[in-house]
């Protein structure tokens, strides 16, 4: 087992500024998306077209796709030959990312300088489209599989319903949306689902990524599913697997060549990290399967430039 105690990193930005009381002070949003891997998929392509956030006082301020970085959009998502539908005004109906680009400690800016009243907000919530298809038949959310098949992407009532945070006045701030698919991506009798749980807002100025190398010996010379588990403090020394009680915050898979790995915008925390050899045979819907674990003991800090743990 390693302990690591984090401290510090950045991506996704949340401008606060103004002056006056929280009620009248104002800030602006920049929004970015990051990805923790999941296995078995080429692509996880999200397609969206509205960001709503909803304020203490109660208004809510909400965007739609004029207001994304729709140049940014993953040609990878969009069948060659065709593109992104339009509206009355030639602008892209939404915006579609392959989430698989955006993984470790890369994210990809959404919003930019958007003006946002200062002050708490209690959510934050994403429409993705889980209905319409390009003429094509390819559905406009969907991913493609290890062997190739395109399977449509299901997101419950539509929405991601995500956590809040807080706007200062005269201040700035930092956060980005980490889509973690090993848990949000889920496979079952529906299809590909797409859940709110693993998907995290985070504050930038309080994140850190922790990569490092794995010996393959410690997975009898086989690392092609082995990944590196992290558990929060508050999990009190419980180790469980994805889908229990005491599931871990993230994960992070382990290249089976090179033996690295990097897992991006964790909360500064202190953390317990375990190596699992089979983390494929791991159910997000289910718990208390049987993993094999190798575990060992680290007390490392983390600082500002990030941290190596090699087992």
């Amino acid at each position: 087992m390693k302990k690591v105690l984090i401290a510090g990193m950045a991506s996704l930005v949340l401008a606060g500024c103004g002056s006056g009381s929280d009620d009248q002070a104002t800030g602006k949003i920049s929004l970015g998306m990051s990805d923790a891997p999941v296995d078995g998929l080429e692509k996880v392509c999200v397609a969206f077209d509205n960001i709503t956030v909803h304020h203490t006082g109660g208004s809510e301020s909400s965007w739609s796709a004029t207001s994304f970085a729709a140049d940014q959009s993953s040609a990878t998502c969009v069948p060659d030959g065709l593109s992104i539908p339009e509206d009355e005004n030639g602008q892209p109906k939404f915006m579609v990312i392959n989430l698989l680009d955006y993984q470790g400690s890369k994210a990809l800016q959404v919003l930019s300088d958007e003006v946002l009243l200062a002050g708490q907000y209690t959510q934050m919530r994403l429409s993705v489209l889980e209905k319409g298809s390009y003429t094509d038949g390819t559905p406009y959310s969907h991913v493609v599989t290890d062997t190739d098949a395109v399977e449509g992407i299901r997101v419950p009532s539509g929405e991601l319903k995500l956590d809040g945070f807080t706007v200062e006045a005269d201040s700035t701030q930092a956060y980005t949306i980490e889509f973690d698919l090993r848990k949000s991506m889920v496979l079952n009798a529906n299809g590909y689902q797409l859940k709110p749980r693993g998907v995290r807002v985070v504050e930038n100025t309080a994140v850190a990524t922790i990569g490092g190398t794995v010996d393959t010996a410690l997975c009898s010379n086989d690392l092609s599913n082995a990944f590196v588990y992290i558990y929060p403090l508050s999990n009190g020394g419980e180790f469980g697997d994805l889908g229990s009680e005491h599931e871990p915050l993230t994960s992070a898979a382990v290249d089976p060549v090179t033996g690295q790995y990097s897992v991006g915008y964790l909360p500064l925390d202190t953390y317990d990290l375990n190596l699992v050899c089979n983390g494929n045979e791991d159910d997000p819907e289910q718990a208390n399967d049987l993993l094999t674990v190798e575990t060992t003991i680290y007390d490392q800090i983390l600082g500002t430039d990030g941290l190596t743990v090699n087992f």
